[in-house]
């Protein structure tokens, strides 16, 4: 299975700037009511001079645009008034994706840029549910964009724990085998059988359906200008469409403190990272902004292959770090009542039900980012540039903002 690597056309991008890329490209957008969608479509409509953007949503135009107001309650009159959007009808899990012939004929003839960002982020699912959503929308609309006339690249948002079967340390931008099954062997297995022995390898349903993914839209259409993109956890956007902007279920560092912040007075054990004895793993988060940006500068410089996108173009914390954010910034009167958190090496103790929930916060994965260490030279809307006190004020605000939530669902008990 080969895997074109082209690098990112950065020097070009650098020099004229990435704004007239944008200036030619007709997007097709799905997940937009997302919370990488929904920043997405916030700066291709209101940041770049983007020709057109067909969203792909289900139901109805007025649905999509209900929750829009929800999430960006400030920009969507903006979004709506820059008559850039073009609403698709569809359902991602269908053939065709749901769409009608007359609206397929026009992505063949228009769609240059395709941003596959609509997924099931579900820790808990079983595989055939997450292939059902994270998998086979994305070969079919592979298999649709591969008759787009005049596609110039096709992102496909992945995950960097796409890995999550690889032992602690480094995770490079490439693919990494942990079978020597046929993934088409192993997805009709999975169909046959409803399970599959490898599951429990990965860190969820979610990450091994996208490593197969991956695999199975490189086996299939070879010949697609594909970027699979993978981020790490979304934290909260830290600049645009607006500081702390994200969709609650989205950003799964929050949920995790919010579960830490409920477990009044309790005791936690949570197993160390394999050679430590507490949490000094780096707990991989980067804003979904940032996301954002590094998917449109990859677009503008053209490139292929894999990047990763993570804490490395960041500001990296540790897992301790998190834990010592939580206890100095919740309100005074819930300080006291954090659960104590012991750490073991021994692996042969049972941890608590939320360490085996979130598998990642205590591992010790370092992922490479080298594709995109350009992207922090470049300025404007698109920048990457941040630094200490950035990241502190956002993840101060994000705890507090957090606690006043809990603790008001707390009262209503």
């Amino acid at each position: 299975m080969a895997l074109q690597m082209v690098s990112a056309n950065e020097d070009e991008v650098k020099k004229k700037g990435y704004a007239t890329a944008f200036e030619a490209h007709t997007v097709f957008l799905t997940g937009s009511t997302g919370s990488l969608g929904g920043c997405l479509l916030y700066k291709l409509a209101l940041q770049l001079p983007t020709r057109k953007i067909f969203v792909l949503v289900r139901k109805s135009s007025e649905t999509a645009v209900k929750k829009w107001k929800r999430s960006m309650p400030g920009q969507t009159q903006a979004l709506l008034e820059s008559k850039k959007i073009h609403f698709v009808i569809g359902d991602i899990r269908e053939p065709d994706l749901g769409m009608d012939a007359g609206s397929l004929e026009r992505l063949k003839d228009e769609v240059t840029l395709v941003i596959h960002t609509a997924a099931k982020i579900s820790l808990d699912s079983d595989i055939t549910e997450a292939l059902e959503n994270n998998c086979f929308p994305s070969l079919e609309l592979a298999r649709l964009a591969s008759s787009f006339r005049r596609l110039k690249l096709f992102i496909q948002l992945s995950t960097s724990y796409a890995n999550s079967f690889l032992p602690d340390g480094h995770i490079g931008e490439r693919l990494y085998d942990y079978s020597d099954e046929d993934c088409e062997e192993e997805i009709a297995s999975i169909q046959q059988a409803g399970d599959s022995p490898h599951t429990s390898r990965f860190s969820s349903s979610y990450t091994h359906s996208k490593h197969l993914m991956e695999r199975l839209m490189l086996r299939r259409y070879p010949t697609l200008p594909l970027l699979f993109v993978r981020p790490t956890i979304f934290a909260r956007a830290l600049r645009h469409p607006f500081p702390l902007y994200g969709i609650d279920g989205s950003h799964p560092m929050d949920k995790f403190a919010d579960l830490l912040i409920s477990d009044r007075g309790g005791k936690q054990t949570w197993h160390a990272t394999e050679g430590y004895e507490s949490g000094v793993n780096i707990l991989d988060e980067i804003p979904v902004d940032f996301v954002a940006n590094a998917c449109l500068l990859h677009a503008a410089a053209k490139t292929r292959g894999i990047v990763q996108i993570g804490s490395e173009l960041y500001v990296q914390r540790t897992y301790d770090d998190f834990l010592h954010l939580l206890r100095d910034h919740v309100p005074p009167e819930v300080r006291g009542q954090l659960p104590e958190i012991t750490f073991v090496q021994d692996r042969s103790i049972p941890q608590h039900w939320l360490a085996e929930l979130v598998k990642v916060a205590s591992r010790n994965w370092i992922f490479d980012c080298g594709r995109s260490y350009w992207l922090k030279q470049v300025g404007g809307p698109l920048s990457l540039a941040a630094c200490e006190h950035d990241a502190n004020h956002l993840n101060i605000t994000r705890v507090e903002d957090i606690s006043k939530k809990n603790m008001k669902q707390m009262a209503k008990l």
